[in-house]
């Protein structure tokens, strides 16, 4: 029997890695590139609630420049707002993607979001997308040589090892997780089962669960 590979793109944004006007700058251009475009009907978070926290770093962002620590500290909390609701509205844009794996790249581009690659020879990587399904995600491993078994584990406190919940093992290297919390982080990882006993946890992803 051939083994297929589903190809599972993943939107990525890397917000939290530039400066406040750089983000300003980013988020003005997904919120255009999204605005009308028919691959996205009902973004999540809506479009105007990013337009307004985005305006409202801004202003913050220029009353702090020659402000006082307590300005300055608004800037921060903010940011924080419009992070959390872009790496929302990132996790949408993902999942409307993956709905169609033949057109997934072009869909997730056309947000204005970039892609994470596939490795040279196109084996599939760790990722976790929603489903259609409110609460639920679907996790996608490597495929391991004499592998017989994976298990997956998922928490929402990954600085607590003792947190993490197991997700079942079994012979596929998918699995389904339901019944998670609505707008929440969660982080994911993994590990192949063989005769030789288990390999070590995978470095752990995260994603917010829509």
């Amino acid at each position: 029997m051939s083994r297929v590979i589903i190809k599972i793109i993943t939107v990525v944004l890397k917000l939290s890695r530039m400066p406040v006007s750089k983000v300003i700058t980013v988020v003005e251009s997904i919120v255009t590139k999204m605005t009308g475009n028919t691959n996205f009907i009902t973004p999540n978070p809506p479009l105007a609630t990013i337009t307004t926290q985005k305006d409202e770093l801004s202003v913050a962002a220029a009353e702090a420049e020659n402000g006082n620590r307590v300005q300055k500290a608004a800037v921060k909390v903010k940011l924080r707002t419009l992070l959390l609701s872009m790496e929302t509205l990132r996790a949408y844009v993902q999942t409307t993607a993956n709905n169609d794996s033949d057109t997934a790249e072009e869909v997730a581009l056309s947000s204005g979001m970039d892609i994470k690659k596939m490795n040279p020879r196109g084996k599939r990587v760790f990722s976790v997308i929603n489903t259609s399904i409110p609460g639920q995600v679907k996790t996608y491993c490597a495929l391991v040589d004499k592998a017989t078994a994976y298990d997956f584990e998922f928490t929402a406190t990954p600085d607590d090892e003792n947190s993490y919940v197991s997700a079942g093992v079994k012979s596929s290297a998918t699995r389904v997780v339901s019944d998670l919390t609505n707008g929440t982080e969660y982080f994911f990882r993994w590990c192949s089962i063989s005769k030789d006993g288990r390999s070590a946890w995978s470095d752990p992803i995260s994603t917010y669960v829509l």
